[in-house]
């Protein structure tokens, strides 16, 4: 039940970081050919594309960083364990 939750869960972070990355870079686009004067993006529109694209790093990052947390615990628990049964 507990690895079935954490699949949905990173499922959920891959897709929120997808979708903040491709909303940055279209927000971008948009911005750069698309609206006049063409070739100069708004202040506001750099803030909001730099917002949308450190929200993508965060989300990686706290991943990355949950992962191999969750990895490191998880090889203590089966050393532990494994001594455990050794000793009996």
């Amino acid at each position: 039940m507990a690895d079935k939750k954490r699949i949905e869960l990173t499922w959920l972070q891959g897709i929120i970081a997808i979708a903040s990355f491709c909303s940055g870079v279209i927000i971008a686009a948009v911005c750069l050919f698309l609206i006049p004067p063409l070739g100069e993006i708004a202040n506001s529109a750099i803030s909001i594309v730099s917002e949308l694209l450190v929200l993508c790093g965060a989300i990686l990052g706290v991943k990355a960083s949950y992962d191999v947390k969750f990895r490191k615990f998880e090889s203590e628990l089966m050393n532990k364990a494994d001594k455990t049964e050794s000793n009996l």
